[in-house]
């Protein structure tokens, strides 16, 4: 019959589309299920394995620190020698670079009208002896009151001091040295005209003794306390490039400075060959003890972000977080004040993912290996442009 053939053509129609959806449906979905079943497989073996963490032992601090600061030089006396006297310069007989000794003479000055007011003080001191001598020797008593006797005296008296002020003065015609050192400036030439002022640029001569140096530092506050009188440094100038000068710590100023927080320090340096020159650019090299107990880490062993500073160690095999205060900061490597003893495995650069008591397998840091190429330039010995440094290595 025509209809019930229609009717078997469209159900097995039906049936043919179910089974070419129903295939696939399975050719697509059993590779997927296979997939995701691979990956819950090796998902679920990730989160039983043990996760592997790089970690570095903390080291104790040495005893001693190292701290490189720049240096303001000068020589150990130094002085301008000023004219006490008016006049003219006559001569001069010490120029720069000369060494001289305490008294020798530097220079001489003519004193034309120093000279001519002695000579007046003594003609008045001339009559005033004469005045006095007449009326103590009057032979008739009651003649001189004491009182007039008296003035006269006092007037001898003050004439003769006025004339001996003079002639103290005309000894500063001579112009000498108040210690033995060297010329580092002369401002005078012959007929210069000089006076007894001492402002500034009236100067004849400056006086540097150099035997000795002193060199002054500004030390920051976290180092004030461990500056003490003996303190051993090292003296460094550019012009000796991998050679220090011994010196020694003699005083400090005993406070800070308000304005930078610096303790202004003073080191002797000897200088008895003459190789340093005072008012160059230095360095001095401070070996500073330390005054308390401290640990030296890493700075990538902070574990990141939080509020407080923490590090990641491994005790037993199990992660521990650990607070921690951190003292100075030298770059790559960081002091810590509290809270480690030293020889605590430390993680590196520790994920966010790592949590308290987990375990966790170790493995020790090696560092890389140096990139071939050639080797970068060295630092110039005593850069002035260099910052000041410290470091915590001997």
């Amino acid at each position: 019959m025509p209809g019930s053939n229609s009717s078997s053509r469209f159900w097995l129609l039906i049936l043919g589309a179910v089974v070419v959806f129903a295939g696939l449906f399975l050719l697509g979905y059993l590779p997927r299920h296979k997939q995701e079943k691979a990956r819950d497989a090796e998902a679920s073996q990730l989160a039983a394995a043990v996760p592997a963490v790089t970690v570095v032992p903390a080291q104790a601090a040495p005893d001693t620190t190292t701290l490189v600061l720049p240096a303001d030089t000068r020589s150990n006396r130094e002085t301008f020698v000023f004219a006490r006297a008016n006049g003219f310069v006559r001569s001069w007989s010490a120029d720069i670079g000369q060494r001289v000794r305490a008294g020798q003479v530097l220079a001489e000055i003519t004193t034309p009208e120093l000279d001519q007011q002695i000579a007046a003080s003594r003609a008045n001191l001339g009559l005033a002896r004469t005045s006095y001598q007449r009326l103590a020797t009057v032979p008739l008593a009651g003649a001189i009151s004491k009182q007039e006797l008296d003035a006269a005296q006092a007037q001898y008296t003050a004439q003769r001091a006025g004339v001996e002020q003079l002639l103290a003065q005309q000894n500063f015609r001579r112009v000498t040295a108040p210690f033995s050192g060297i010329v580092t400036q002369r401002n005078v030439e012959v007929g210069s005209l000089v006076n007894s002022s001492n402002a500034a640029g009236t100067q004849l001569f400056k006086l540097e003794q150099t035997d000795k140096l002193r060199a002054f530092v500004q030390v920051p506050q976290n180092f004030a306390p461990a500056i003490k009188n003996g303190l051993r440094a090292d003296f460094l100038v550019p012009e000796f490039p991998g050679r220090a000068f011994a010196g020694r710590v003699v005083r400090d100023a005993g406070a800070l400075d308000p304005g930078t927080r610096t303790l202004l320090t003073e080191v002797l340096v000897p200088n008895g060959r003459g190789e340093l020159r005072p008012g160059s650019y230095a360095q001095v090299r401070f070996h500073v003890p330390r005054t308390g107990p401290g640990v030296i880490i890493p700075a990538n062993a902070l574990v990141p972000g939080g509020t407080d500073t923490r590090v990641a160690t491994v005790q037993n095999g199990k992660i521990h977080y650990q607070p921690i205060t951190t003292g100075r900061d030298f770059g790559s490597q960081l002091e810590v004040a509290q809270g480690l003893k030293g020889g605590e495995l430390l993680v590196l650069n520790p994920a966010e993912t790592l949590t308290e008591g987990q375990t966790v397998q170790t493995k020790a840091f090696h560092a890389p290996p140096k990139p071939a190429g050639p080797p970068p330039p060295k630092p110039r010995p005593n850069d002035p442009d260099a910052p000041r440094v410290s470091s915590p290595l001997k």
